[in-house]
This record gives structure tokens, C-alpha cells and sequence, in this order.
């Protein structure tokens, strides 16, 4: 369920969610000063970037795939500070994974790539 007013709890049960909670929620938590998403420089914001239009694939075969919406509503329950979606949105560049996300992500075992696939914002699957 994505686009919750007000922000979602965690999903401990959504394997990528978790992994990227273990790799880089902490920093996400850590800067997030309201309002300053949009600058781009915040941690959560770097992390929309990496999402957004992303395709992650995980040594055990799991791949997943945000759109830019489901991208802000996973940050904003792992920030976890009452924030949603909206606060996210389009608040960095995109398709871009910095490399301290890559490895932190790649210590979970999840690589990405970048293709022209259009993932569903329902669903989350590539069309």
C-alpha cells in the first residue's frame, strides 16, 4: 500500500524494505530535518534518487523495482517521523545511487540497475 496521508509503519515483512531500513535508515534518520529533502543533500532524499525508476536485484533471485511514489512511502516509514510520501517526491535526482548506498546495499546483497522499464505504481512490477 503505497501513498499513505500521515506515513505507513515499517513493513518487516518486505525483505527489500527491511534490507535497506538495516543499510540506511539509520542515516536516513539521522539528517532528516523537515523540509530540507528537496535540497537533495539529505540522506533520505539520496535514497529516493537511488529507488526511483530503479531496478534492485538480490543474489537470491528477488528483484524490486519503486516508482517514484512507492519510493517517497517506503522512506517515510522508515524515517519514520510522520512524514509520507510527499515529503520525498521527486527530491533528488533520478535514477542515481550514490556509492555509499550501492555498498551499503550491496552488504544486504541487492546490486542495481537502471533500464527503461515502466514499473506499475500499484503492483510494483515491471510492464
Amino acid at each position: 500500500m503505497g501513498g499513505v496521508v500521515g506515513g505507513r509503519p515499517r513493513d518487516p515483512d518486505d525483505l527489500f524494505e527491511a534490507a535497506l531500513d538495516r543499510a540506511c535508515g539509520e542515516k536516513m534518520r539521522s539528517d532528516c530535518v523537515p523540509g530540507a529533502h528537496h535540497a537533495g543533500k539529505t540522506a533520505a532524499s539520496q535514497v529516493w534518487g537511488a529507488l526511483a525508476n530503479t531496478k534492485w536485484s538480490h543474489v537470491n533471485g528477488d528483484a524490486a523495482w519503486y516508482s517514484f511514489r512507492a519510493a517517497g512511502d517506503m522512506i517515510a516509514a522508515i524515517v519514520g517521523n510522520g512524514t509520507d510520501y510527499m515529503d520525498y517526491y521527486c527530491s533528488a535526482m533520478y535514477p542515481n545511487v550514490p556509492e555509499w548506498i550501492a555498498k551499503a546495499m550491496e552488504t544486504e546483497g541487492w546490486s542495481h540497475s537502471h533500464d527503461d522499464t515502466e514499473i506499475c505504481s500499484s503492483c510494483k512490477k515491471a510492464r
